[in-house]
């Protein structure tokens, strides 16, 4: 008999009922019959009925292994279903970007269980994960967590449950400042590099610190890409892991050449004048598949050689804006030249430089100005 308010006591069990979805459905408690049980099952129907109002009711949570539990759409997606479908929403990618997405999620799922139903895992788990694993830098977990982020937004539209990322922040750390060579330190790696290596990885240097491009985008230049009269070459495409992508700042820009520049570009001429792509790794004869073989194989053998601080082969780019900046060069001028997406951050990088350019006449007038009050 129906005990009120969706309650059926049967002969060894209890049956509730409820209207969900349009129609009206049941379902049966293994619990004895008792008055306690039928009081028990009447605020279970009630949280129901409030979870429906809400929009939060998921079929699963309350009866995992009823039919229509399976039925309803995303009721019981797990988080390594949640994980691959929010993977294949990053498909027009770069190949080397989805792989290592594909990287931290396998992480995450070896963390919360692949099979986990996704609206079981909790603030304070993954809270307790993400500060209980020894991650190996503050950069590797934030950008780990951009993928943990984006895999619960997503769930959270299609299946409407909390999203318990909400208070879990980015974790804090300094960034190192740029560390450009001297001009001592350039001039002499440039210089050992054309008398002890194929003048092929010398060129390519002497490009990289003459215009602060991105080794990504160096190495997808085309000839096309070439205006010798204008003295500008046209930045349009980068190159990593093999694979062409898009800029950066998805803004494609012409990159002023001074003479040192054009020149290293007139000298590949002998080399790729009658291929597509202008700078060539000298021993497989083709374009650069990515920064890793100038980096190890010639970069790092320069600097050993001149005794020069170790840096990475980025601070080419570095490089190239400091000298530019200390020099008085507009901070404008510079920020378009190396791509930056606006000025912001060339100011934010390089203030110390944009500071150091007016030789000391910034300083001057301050002193002038605290005479003038005493």
């Amino acid at each position: 008999m129906d005990h009120g308010k969706g309650v059926e006591l049967r002969d060894k069990s209890i049956r509730i009922g409820f209207s969900w979805d349009s129609e009206w459905v049941r379902e049966t408690l293994d619990w004895p019959p008792t008055p306690a049980n039928a009081k028990k099952a009447g605020k279970l129907v009630a949280q129901i009925r409030q979870a429906i109002k809400g929009g939060d009711f998921v079929y699963a949570d309350f009866f995992p292994d009823s039919p229509r539990a399976k039925t309803q759409e995303g009721a019981i997606k797990t988080f390594g279903e949640c994980c691959d479908e929010w993977l294949k929403t990053k498909g027009r990618l770069a190949t080397k970007s989805i792989t290592q997405y594909g990287n931290a999620l396998k992480i995450w799922k070896e963390m919360f269980g692949n099979d986990t139903p996704i609206s079981k895992i909790t603030h304070t788990q993954i809270a307790s994960k993400v500060g209980s694993t020894p991650w190996a830098s503050s950069k590797l977990l934030n950008n780990y967590l951009i993928t943990l982020r984006g895999v619960f937004k997503l769930a959270r539209r299609d299946l409407k449950i909390d999203n318990p990322m909400e208070g879990v922040e980015n974790s804090k750390f300094q960034k190192s400042p740029p560390d450009p060579l001297t001009r001592q330190e350039m001039d002499a790696v440039l210089k050992w590099m054309e008398h002890n290596i194929d003048d092929r990885v010398w060129a390519y240097f002497e490009f990289a610190f003459m215009t602060g491009m991105r080794p990504e985008e160096i190495i997808a230049l085309k000839w096309a890409d070439l205006d010798e009269r204008d003295g500008s070459i046209r930045v349009q495409r980068a190159r990593s892991a093999g694979e062409y992508t898009t800029l950066k700042t998805y803004q494609t820009r012409d990159v002023d050449l001074v003479s040192r520049a054009l020149d290293a570009v007139k000298y590949m001429s002998r080399y790729t004048g009658n291929s597509e792509y202008i700078f060539q790794n000298p021993v497989t004869g083709k374009p650069w598949h990515d920064e890793r073989s100038q980096r190890d194989h010639y970069w790092k053998p320069a600097l050993k050689a001149t005794k020069t601080r170790y840096r990475r082969a980025y601070h080419c780019r570095h490089t190239y804006a400091t000298n530019a900046l200390s020099n008085g060069v507009n901070p404008a001028y510079v920020s378009r030249q190396m791509g930056h997406a606006n000025a912001k951050m060339l100011f934010t990088i390089y203030s110390k430089w944009i500071d150091g350019a007016d030789r000391g006449r910034e300083k001057a007038k301050m002193e002038a100005a605290l005479l003038q009050t005493i």
